[in-house]
């Protein structure tokens, strides 16, 4: 079975489980958060693939409808291929839907955000040659790279973005199956007294 046959599959099972509800589920005509959503706003990917075109001081454009990324001329990338995947390996160990979608304090949060800018600083003091690195970007790469580990890590600060994800998921559940936030055959308030 393929995905629209599934899809198929399930919005008649829908349909049957409405017409036998003596509640109708009403959808609105565009439901404000679907799993594909929420997934997407979880997803840091966009972040890294970003940041390493940011480090090849590369810069977004559209052309011809699309969006791509190019160094402006005359303009050196910071730090060369091996280097970006290098440190893009450590940073994937913070900088994901895991992190984002955990329950920490803020001491941990400073704690691994101290811990990424040593071993990011180590690594790329020890391989600048390797990696290509100018020395006086040095900062500027640690700080380019512990700032989005900082960020991911903050959105998981005392389950920041769990909550915020299960409160929307409530709301969206509570508009799709009740739009207007009266069951059928319930009076208003004000109409109980008429």
């Amino acid at each position: 079975m393929d995905f629209g046959e599934y899809q198929a599959q399930m919005a008649q099972q829908d349909q049957q489980d409405q017409a036998q509800s003596p509640y109708p589920l009403i959808l609105p005509p565009q439901s404000p958060i679907d799993d594909v959503t929420l997934v997407t706003q979880t997803n840091p990917a966009p972040l890294l693939i970003e940041l390493a075109h940011k480090l090849k001081c590369e810069i977004e454009f559209e052309e011809d409808g699309k969006k791509v990324w190019k160094r402006m001329e005359g303009i050196e990338p910071m730090i060369n291929d091996i280097g970006i995947h290098s440190v893009l390996v450590d940073v994937y160990g913070i900088v994901n839907q895991g992190t984002i979608l955990s329950n920490l304090t803020i001491e941990d949060v400073e704690n691994i955000t101290i811990e990424i800018g040593k071993v990011v600083t180590f690594k790329l003091a020890s391989n600048w040659k390797e990696y290509g690195i100018k020395k006086p970007n040095l900062s500027t790469i640690v700080f380019a790279i512990t700032n989005p580990c900082y960020i991911a890590l903050k959105r998981g600060l005392d389950q920041g973005e769990r909550t915020f994800l299960k409160t929307a998921v409530k709301s969206t559940e509570h508009v799709m199956i009740n739009p207007k936030g009266q069951m059928p055959g319930e009076k208003k308030f004000w109409q109980v007294w008429k």
